[in-house]
């Protein structure tokens, strides 16, 4: 009983590589996932930023056109003014210049608010893109860090895998078949029993079952969390 002990122990703390290695081999590619999805939605903040200000832009354009247009008006309009011979059309060609002019006056206000918003705009763009641009560069330096940890890993994981293997051929199938059961429930299937009290779960063990964990004449389990008992004689034989 010793030896299975022994060989349950060593394929445990196998398994415990196993668990832990698993875990990174996860952690790592999310970790990977959410650097890389924070530098896409920070590329896509800044992408919206500039077709705000494109449009603004395109906008302000169209706006300038519609000044230019109306100066001709204006211009045309005050030529007119040594052609006409009425009073009446004096007063309605005034009242034109008048109008456009407030026109011209009123679009060019909007124009100013867009350039200041376009500067706005410029400035949060220049901003984002500089600190887009350094956490870009440390971002990058951190995945290719984590990329490399995930392929030594896969490198390591057969050679492990393979050593669980060969641990298995030595145990008996019926306390392989106890030894999965508990790890599935609890995470670890065998603890530490040491001065009556199971390192496992740290309950009491009662002293006449403690005294059968030391004889090794069968397989004893922690009465409160059912984990396999072993003890430091079966560690120093591994």
């Amino acid at each position: 009983m010793k030896e299975q002990l022994a060989a349950l122990e060593k394929l445990q703390q196998i398994d415990k590589e196993l668990s832990g290695m698993d875990r990174k081999l996860e952690e790592y590619p999310q970790k990977i996932n959410d650097l890389e999805g924070e530098l896409d939605t920070d590329k896509q903040n800044i992408s919206k930023l500039k077709d705000q200000s494109n449009t603004i832009k395109f906008n302000k354009a169209e706006l300038e056109k519609n000044v230019e247009e109306i100066q001709n008006k204006i211009k045309e309009t005050e030529d007119r003014l040594f052609e006409i011979k009425t009073h009446r059309e004096y007063t309605a060609l005034q009242k034109e210049i008048t109008e456009n002019k407030k026109s011209n006056s009123e679009i060019e206000e909007i124009i100013l608010k867009q350039m200041e918003e376009i500067e706005e705009l410029e400035d949060q763009i220049s901003k984002l893109e500089e600190e887009f641009f350094k956490k870009e560069e440390e971002y990058s330096t951190i995945i290719e860090d984590n990329k490399k940890k995930i392929k030594d890993l896969q490198n390591a994981y057969n050679p492990i895998k393979e050593r669980k293997e060969q641990q298995l051929t030595g145990i008996k199938r019926e306390f392989l078949t106890k030894y999965e059961k508990i790890r599935v429930k609890n995470g670890s299937a065998l603890a530490l029993a040491k001065n009556e009290t199971c390192t496992g779960c740290n309950m009491n063990i009662p002293a006449q079952l403690f005294n059968e964990v030391l004889v090794y004449t069968r397989m004893i389990q922690c009465p409160n969390c059912q984990r396999i008992l072993y003890t430091q004689e079966v560690l120093e034989s591994n």
